[in-house]
C-alpha cells in the first residue's frame, strides 16, 4: 500500500475524514488542514475525481525523522525512482514549505531537489535535460517541519476546487469546495426547495446540484496522474465510467437570484458548463421582494461584505436578513460573512449558531437560525 496525504480548506478537516472513511480508505493521521491514509493507485484516483471538499492528493515518495542538512536531502530525494513516475523530459517543478527546520532557504532547497532529480533520472552521466515546455509540470513538494521531512507528488495537478465548470467569476467568488461545504453542512434534503438569493457566479446552486445528483466533481477536468508513467490508462478510464454511472436519475428545486443582470449572466454561462442551465431556476430577483415571499426548506447564501458596498447598505441588508430568517419559521437559513463583527451586533446572538471557515485566507463566520 502507498501512503497518501490530503490536504483541505482549514477548519473542514473533520468533513474531509469522514469523506475519505466514506470510501472506506484506511486513515492513518489527521493534523491541521491534513490527512495521511493508504492506498493504492485506484484508490488515488477515486480520491481525486470525487473530491467535494479536498484541496490536492499527494503521494508520499519518500520520508525521514531528521533531515538537518543539504547532503541527507539530496540522499532522501535520491533514493526515489522517478523513472516510474514520469519521463525525463517532462518539467518538474519543487515546491517548500519549511517550518522549524534547519533548511529553511527555499530557494536554496529547491536547486539541491532539482540537482538530486536530474541526476537520479540521467544516472549522473552529466546527461542535459531538456524540459519540454509543451508538456504538462509536475510538481514535486517538499515538506520540512521540525527537522523531518516528507517529499510528495502533486497527484492533481491544479487545485481540486477547480472543476472546470466556472470560466468566469464576479469579484471575490467563494470556492467550489467551499460552497460544497455550505452545503453538506446545511443539511438540505434533496427533494425539498434550496435557494441562493445572493447568487454570485452561481458557484452555491451549481454545487447543491452537482451533490445532490451524486455527480463526482472531477468529471470534467484533468489530473496530473493521467499523465503518469505507473498509472494505468485502462484504470482511468474505468474509473471514470464507474463514476459516471453513479449519478442519480430525479428532479430538484433550486432556485438562485442576483439583483445585477451582468452577475446573473455569468452564473447562467457557469451553469450551462456545468450542464445544470435548465435544472437550476435563475432569477433577477431584488433581495426585498424576498422579504414579502414565505420561504421554506433549505436557504443558504453568501451574502455581500467588505468593500462590495457602502456601510449603510450593508446594514441594511444584514438587518433583513435577520428579519428574513427569523420570519421565515420553516426555512432552514444559512449566510457565510467576514462581515460577522457587525452582523453579530445586529442580531439576537443566541437566535444562531455559526461555525468559523476559511474563504482563501479570509476568515468568515457561516450562521444559521436555530
Amino acid at each position: 500500500m502507498t501512503k497518501y496525504i490530503l490536504s483541505t480548506i482549514m477548519g473542514v478537516e473533520s468533513m474531509a475524514k469522514k469523506e475519505v472513511e466514506k470510501q472506506g480508505w484506511k486513515i492513518l493521521e489527521v493534523s491541521d488542514r491534513m490527512i495521511e491514509f493508504e492506498g493504492d493507485s485506484k484508490t488515488m484516483i477515486r480520491v481525486n475525481l470525487w473530491s467535494r471538499v479536498w484541496n490536492k492528493v499527494y503521494q508520499v515518495l519518500e520520508e525521514s525523522n531528521r533531515v538537518d542538512d543539504f547532503d541527507k536531502l539530496y540522499d532522501l530525494v535520491a533514493k526515489i525512482d522517478f523513472k516510474k513516475y514520469f519521463h525525463h523530459n517532462y518539467r518538474i517543478v519543487v515546491k517548500v514549505k519549511s517550518i522549524n527546520s534547519k533548511l529553511e532557504s527555499t530557494p536554496a532547497i529547491q536547486k539541491i531537489v532539482k540537482k538530486s532529480i536530474i541526476d537520479k533520472i540521467t544516472d549522473k552521466s552529466g546527461e542535459k535535460v531538456f524540459e519540454d515546455r509543451e508538456l504538462e509540470k509536475f510538481e514535486i513538494m517538499v515538506v520540512l517541519i521540525n527537522d523531518k521531512v516528507r517529499i510528495l507528488l502533486n497527484t492533481s495537478g491544479e487545485a481540486l476546487h477547480k472543476r472546470g465548470y466556472r470560466t468566469e467569476t464576479w469579484e471575490a467568488p467563494i470556492k467550489e469546495s467551499l460552497a460544497a461545504v455550505l452545503v453538506l453542512l446545511s443539511g438540505w434534503r434533496f427533494k425539498q426547495n434550496f435557494y441562493d438569493i445572493f447568487c454570485w457566479s452561481g458557484t452555491i446552486a451549481i454545487e447543491a446540484w452537482m451533490i445532490a445528483k451524486n455527480i463526482a466533481p472531477g468529471l470534467d477536468r484533468y489530473f496530473a496522474f493521467e499523465n503518469l508513467v505507473l498509472v494505468d490508462k485502462k484504470l482511468v478510464s474505468d474509473e471514470l465510467e464507474i463514476a459516471k454511472s453513479k449519478k442519480f436519475e430525479g428532479e430538484y428545486k433550486i432556485f438562485a437570484s442576483d439583483i445585477d443582470w451582468e452577475v446573473l449572466n455569468i452564473a447562467k454561462e457557469n451553469a450551462k458548463n456545468a450542464w445544470v442551465y435548465d435544472i437550476i431556476e435563475f432569477s433577477n430577483t431584488k433581495f426585498e421582494e424576498y422579504l414579502k415571499q414565505d420561504l421554506t426548506w433549505t436557504l443558504v447564501s453568501n451574502p455581500p461584505y467588505g468593500e462590495r458596498l457602502k456601510d449603510e447598505d450593508l446594514h441594511w441588508i444584514y438587518v433583513n436578513i435577520d428579519k428574513l430568517l427569523q420570519k421565515n419559521i420553516e426555512l432552514t437559513g444559512w449566510v457565510i460573512t467576514s462581515y460577522f463583527e457587525e452582523f453579530d451586533k445586529l442580531i439576537r446572538i443566541s437566535d444562531y449558531k455559526k461555525r468559523k471557515l476559511y474563504n482563501g485566507g479570509e476568515k468568515c463566520y457561516f450562521y444559521r437560525k436555530r
